[in-house]
């Protein structure tokens, strides 16, 4: 198998694409098994999709606009970036799904279908959900509940830079929102990782009332009011700084924590508001974590995605954007970190997501300010 991966900062959409793609498919003549796509909200993906299927002639690919593009030891907070994987012992397809928002789990378990109609058993899949949609965890569960743990699991949430205005996904099929891109992989050794660096802080908390991705109550009190017993200090007006600092964290069966990321404060009634769902009477804790930690975190995520590849071909990765805006400059650091662990010579590419898929012991879990990899 050969890997090869490209990238553009170019103004115009299509000239972009074409010249990421161009560097993609420098690896060899053959026509890619499958590609990978990642652009940002500055460029049409009606044109994107449009100028890589006249010049791919029915190659499958799946993608969406995102936060930013990781390609190689840099972020771009506007470019395209694509990852291309050849070999004749691949096997890829793509699935675009909508509906997200009205039937996140009926979307997952037709998505599941969809792949396992051509007799598909194992491999990976890559889900690229919008971002912005209501109970992605919901559509994880419709798509494990048909898949099961023969399959394993890595994506991450669609968004925009930081607009909250409206995001796409994409295949082959098209261009929709509200949707999840899914990719289906097999043929090759995938390892995927994944790990956050937060560490639980103070007593633990309950959450005593939640709907979707509003929490309202925390110990029986307002959620801002039992957050901010723990702060001394912290204001509504500080809460988003605060918060990006201190994310709730909540225990999942494996005894691992997953995080839920607060955004904002709701004055009328003192609530929180999260980037993704929180489960009513789930029980945790606020979480502290150091830029260091994140980034020593980072490189035991790519040691343990490593371990099964003496030689990798490739690296796929979902970041969060909040680990990005929390570390600033020192987000270079764990780029660095991925490059001295995964090699100078391997193809790098990747999104800053809004939300994150990974596998624990192969059932697919949505996370938040997570780094998710996979190494082929």
């Amino acid at each position: 198998m050969k890997a090869g991966s490209g990238y553009s900062t170019a103004n115009d959409s299509q000239t972009a694409v074409l010249e990421a793609l161009e560097m993609a498919l420098d690896v060899g003549a053959d026509q890619p098994a499958i590609l990978f796509v990642f652009i940002t909200d500055r460029y049409d993906p009606e044109a994107v999709v449009s100028a890589l299927n006249q010049k791919l002639d029915g190659v499958p690919f799946a993608g969406m606009c995102a936060a930013g593009i990781l390609y190689g030891n840099q972020v771009y907070t506007s470019g395209v970036a694509i990852l291309a994987l050849h070999g004749e012992e691949l096997e890829a397809q793509t699935v675009l799904s909508s509906g997200l928002n009205k039937n996140p789990f009926d979307v997952g378990k037709f998505t599941a279908d969809k792949i396992l109609a051509n007799g598909h058993e194992d491999g990976i899949v890559a889900v690229f959900p919008d971002g912005f949609s209501s109970n992605i965890a919901e559509m994880l569960r419709g798509l494990y509940m048909n898949m099961g743990p023969s399959f394993q699991y890595i994506g991450g949430g669609a968004g925009d830079n930081l607009k909250f205005y409206k995001t796409y996904q994409f295949t082959e099929q098209g261009v929709a929102t509200d949707a999840v891109a899914a990719a289906m992989i097999r043929g090759i050794p995938v390892n995927i990782s994944l790990g956050h660096g937060w560490e639980s802080y103070g007593e633990p908390i309950m959450v005593t009332r939640a709907e979707g991705k509003r929490v309202y109550e925390i110990d029986g009190k307002p959620a801002f009011d039992a957050y901010k017993d723990r702060f001394e200090g912290v204001t509504i007006d500080s809460f988003s700084s605060v918060g990006m600092k201190h994310p709730l964290g909540f225990i999942d069966v494996n005894g691992h924590y997953y995080i839920r990321d607060p955004l904002s404060v709701n004055p009328d009634d003192n609530s929180i508001n999260c980037v993704s769902e929180v489960p009513p009477n789930a029980i945790g804790n606020i979480m502290k974590g150091e830029v260091s930690q994140l980034i020593n975190t980072a490189r035991s995520v790519c040691i343990n995605a490593k371990k099964t590849s003496k030689n990798p071909s490739f690296a796929l990765i979902c970041d969060c954007i909040s680990r990005y805006l929390l570390m600033a400059d020192e987000f270079e650091a764990e780029l660095e970190t991925f490059r001295e662990v995964i090699g100078d010579d391997v193809p790098v590419v990747g999104a800053l997501t809004f939300g994150e898929v990974g596998s624990v012991e192969n059932a697919p879990f949505f996370h938040n300010k997570t780094l998710v990899l996979a190494i082929g």
